[in-house]
């Protein structure tokens, strides 16, 4: 509602329709089919109307159309955000997604890459990694990518995570995907 209410004073405030896109996302999470992706899409391509360059909202919608197998939009938004801003990370695994479900691995390869120089600690980028390292016939760095994987899903799931303070929707290891 405070959101709206900054619309109104100012409907070209910078990341309102971000944080509204946000907020509809949270509110959709768990419920399959909710108006509330539709919705939170809109006001991610609102804000991409004021401020082409916005990598959170264009990841935001990339993920939005890579969840509903849509991957050539997905492809298109993540690339906005990554020229966006080159080092973001999870724009650089959702990406990485998108192409290797396009069967393109040679092109999701260097995206891994990128997200794992940008934060070795990443479990879903090194799972995805050793993915495109067994497709490319990569063995011996498929078993290092799935070793880092191991390592530091077992060393998250000994502690407990509080809430992410993270601005975006954090990638996770699709279930149907085996390395």
């Amino acid at each position: 509602g405070e959101y709206r209410e900054v619309l109104k004073i100012d409907p070209g405030h910078p990341n309102i329709h971000y944080r509204i896109g946000r907020t509809l996302l949270a509110r959709a999470e768990g419920k399959a089919g909710s108006t509330d992706i539709a919705a939170a899409a809109s006001e991610f391509e609102q804000e991409l109307q004021l401020n082409p360059a916005n990598a959170n909202a264009a990841y935001e919608l990339a993920e939005i159309h890579r969840k509903a197998g849509q991957l050539d939009e997905a492809q298109r938004y993540f690339e906005v955000a990554v020229a966006s801003y080159p080092n973001f990370e999870e724009a650089h695994v959702g990406l990485a997604a998108t192409l290797m479900a396009q069967q393109k691995p040679d092109l999701a390869l260097p995206h891994l890459e990128k997200a794992v120089e940008l934060n070795p600690d990443d479990s879903v980028a090194w799972y995805r990694l050793a993915q495109v390292d067994r497709t490319l016939g990569k063995d011996a760095d498929q078993r290092k990518a799935l070793a880092e994987f191991q390592r530091i899903h077992s060393a998250s799931a000994d502690r407990l995570r509080g809430p992410s303070n993270s601005e975006v929707t954090q990638q996770q290891v699709d279930p149907q995907m085996n390395p």
